[in-house]
């Protein structure tokens, strides 16, 4: 067992000095300065669940390209007419490519979509 009274004893004080006089208005008025410089604020899913890029296409732009109004078409599709398989699912986006690809061969063999 130790016997933790054979160590020393060590006193630690400290003092503090407040040379600074902050009222809620000037901190206020510090971080209303600081604004400008900071960075956008972040977007909501629905802004994000409707942006592409030329690389990716999000789940409202398909449903633009194939005038349809439920993803659960494209679900069946998927299921029975060999659709691309999302990329990501959390926001929803394809390959512009391979739904491009799609969409030609299937206009090719006289399918409508």
């Amino acid at each position: 067992m130790f016997d933790y009274n054979s160590y020393p004893t060590v006193n630690i004080s400290y003092t503090t000095e407040n040379s600074l006089n902050v009222t809620p208005s000037h901190y206020k008025s510090k971080q209303e300065k600081q604004l400008p410089d900071s960075p956008p604020p972040a977007k909501t899913y629905a802004e994000l669940n409707e942006q592409s890029t030329h690389l990716l296409i999000s789940h409202v732009e398909v449903l633009d390209m194939f005038q349809i109004t439920s993803r659960a078409t494209i679900y069946k599709w998927r299921q029975t007419r060999g659709f691309p398989e999302p990329i990501t699912l959390m926001p929803l986006r394809w390959l512009r490519s391979a739904v491009e690809e799609w969409k030609d061969n299937t206009s090719r063999f006289g399918k409508r979509f």
